[in-house]
Parts: C-alpha cells; sequence; structure tokens
C-alpha cells in the first residue's frame, strides 16, 4: 500500500504505522515516485491488521509543482507518459460522443477546458457504488451512466487526454468520507492542478494525497499476496478528521 507525502499542497507531521503481527515493514518508491510500504510475516497466519495514521497540514498551494525531464521525455514524471491513454481511459463510442457534445475546440485555455469537461463528467454521471467492479473500464462505466469516484476520474482522465491535457489519476482520503477518494490532476499553465469530478469540485485543503498514476492500476489502496488454501478478502477503513482550520 501507499503512504502520504509531502508536496507543494500538503506536508505530513506525523506518521505512525502499526500492526499486531511480528511484521517488519519497509518503505520504497515506486516508478512515479509515490511511498510504497510492504512487509511479509512469514509465520501462519489467518488475519493481518494495519493501521497507518498521522497529521497534515493541507491547501499549502492550489497546484503542484512541474518536475522538468526534457532530457528524458518518457521519464514518469515527464507530461507525455500521462497525455497516453491505457486500457483504462480508452475511449469508446460513449466517450467520443460526449467529447464531441463539449465543443472543446471553442475554448482556448487547457484550465477552462477542463473545467467544462469536470463539471460534464459530474453531469452524466451517477455515484452508484454497487454499479461497476474494480477493474471496469471508463467506457463502460459511461454506458452504464453510473458508477463510483474511480470510474468519474478515468472518464475525466480519458476526455482530458483526447483534449491534449496530461491527465493523473490521484488516490487519496477526504474530509467526510469513510473509504479511500479518487480525483484527477491535469496539467494547466505548467502545474498540476486537482479535480474532483464525483464532487464537481476544486481539490482544496479537505483533500489528502496518497498516490498517483496513470490510472488506477498504478496505485492501488491494497495489494498482496498471500499463500495456502481459502480465499483472501481485504477492507479499508479510512477517517479523516480536522484538527483546526486556517484562520
Amino acid at each position: 500500500m501507499f503512504i502520504p507525502q509531502d508536496n507543494e499542497r500538503q506536508k505530513i507531521t506525523e506518521l505512525k504505522i502499526s500492526s499486531g503481527y511480528d511484521t517488519c515493514f519497509s518503505i520504497t518508491d515506486d516508478v512515479f515516485h509515490n511511498k510504497k510500504l510492504y512487509g511479509r510475516i512469514e509465520k501462519p497466519h489467518d488475519k493481518f491488521e494495519i493501521s497507518i495514521s498521522g497529521c497534515a497540514d493541507t491547501g499549502l498551494n492550489v497546484f503542484e509543482e512541474f518536475i522538468s525531464t526534457e532530457s528524458y521525455p518518457y521519464c514518469p514524471f515527464s507530461t507525455t507518459v500521462f497525455g497516453v491513454q491505457t486500457r483504462l481511459t480508452m475511449p469508446g463510442i460513449n466517450i467520443w460522443k460526449l467529447h464531441k457534445s463539449l465543443c472543446l475546440n471553442e475554448i482556448t485555455e487547457p484550465y477552462d477546458k477542463t473545467m467544462k469537461i469536470m463539471k460534464a463528467v459530474a453531469e452524466v454521471l451517477k455515484y452508484d457504488a454497487g454499479a461497476t467492479g474494480v477493474h471496469e473500464a471508463a467506457e463502460n462505466a459511461l454506458s452504464l451512466k453510473s458508477g463510483v469516484c474511480q470510474d468519474f476520474a478515468h472518464i475525466m482522465i480519458s476526455l482530458l487526454r483526447m483534449a491534449n491535457i496530461p491527465a493523473r489519476y490521484v488516490v487519496g482520503m477526504m474530509l467526510g468520507e469513510g473509504a479511500s477518494h479518487a480525483w484527477v490532476e491535469a496539467f494547466c499553465r505548467g502545474y498540476w492542478y486537482g479535480f474532483d469530478p464525483t464532487n464537481n469540485k476544486l481539490v482544496n485543503d479537505e483533500y489528502i494525497k496518497v498516490s498517483y498514476g496513470r490510472d488506477s492500476s498504478d496505485c492501488p489502496v491494497i495489494k498482496g499476496n498471500f499463500y495456502g488454501n481459502g480465499m483472501q478478502t481485504q477492507k479499508e477503513e479510512v477517517n479523516v478528521e480536522e484538527i483546526h482550520a486556517k484562520e
């Protein structure tokens, strides 16, 4: 799993990792420099719990800096990587129809295009926790006209890339949510700005970013392997509380 880290929007001031088992944890960077927490339990067990808690100062900025990689155009930090459609964001007939209806060619600024795309996705899609699966593609979700935050984000990313606006899939937490949340970062005005199509709003101090990638497959909330008979089930619980508000 991934853990939050410092960026221009947030600063992690406290981080605690605990488990009731004899587990050795390590933290490393993935290809996108997300902080990945991993560990292993050697002894037989039928249950595993891990608790991650801490504090974050949020709302420090409205964007993240772009890290220039002009000499390495295919580096993960390059906008080129986030301009290419993936299996989960590849547009089909439904996304093409929605893209055409937006008349984005009439808008000059990428930021304004992004705002229009976010509003359109929020209007056309209905939130339904049981409508789609974990590996649902954007085109399928749009055909159902319903989905979860993951689907809202994938559809918005697909439309942004069709408009030649690099876009990243982001996983994190939001004040008032009982689970992890997903939103979008779009490259506009030389920076990465956060947009939440599920709630049709800009990312602000209510959000804590954990990881990002090309789509949801790059940043799963929980991923693991086990050996033995039976089935593995996973459950996550998220609690975000406001400690103090900015004056």
